[in-house]
């Protein structure tokens, strides 16, 4: 039987310490989810503020959700390549090991002001 997995979203304070947990399934959209989350604390007008056109030219974004999904994939690629450099078929190699799954547990992405946000993905 396969191994289910789904997402593991931690948030932490400033001082390491874990303040909330919340796991969530593989079929939601991660963005969103976090922008719900981060949402949560802030006051009306933050989000408010960092809605406004005005303010686009000093712009404000509460969520700073940065992904890094690709940035494991393309290191997966990377060391494929380098574990076979004599390979005949290199642009296979890469993209194989690209579409590869990313190893559980790795952090897929940060979020928040004080990226306060990490997402896993773990086993049920």
């Amino acid at each position: 039987m396969a191994k289910r997995t789904e997402y593991l979203v931690t948030q932490y304070a400033s001082d390491s310490s874990i303040l909330k947990q919340l796991r969530a399934p593989k079929s939601v959209n991660l963005r969103l989810l976090l922008e719900r989350l981060i949402c949560q604390d802030l006051d009306d007008d933050a989000v408010i503020s960092s809605c406004l056109r005005s303010n686009s030219k000093r712009f404000y974004n509460p969520f700073q959700v940065i992904d890094m999904r690709e940035e494991h994939r393309r290191d997966q690629a990377r060391d494929a390549l380098n574990a076979e450099p004599e390979t005949k078929d290199p642009i296979g190699v890469y993209n194989r090991a690209r579409n590869a799954q990313i190893p559980l547990g790795k952090t897929l992405m940060v979020a928040g002001v004080n990226h306060e946000y990490f997402v896993k993905e773990v086993e049920v």
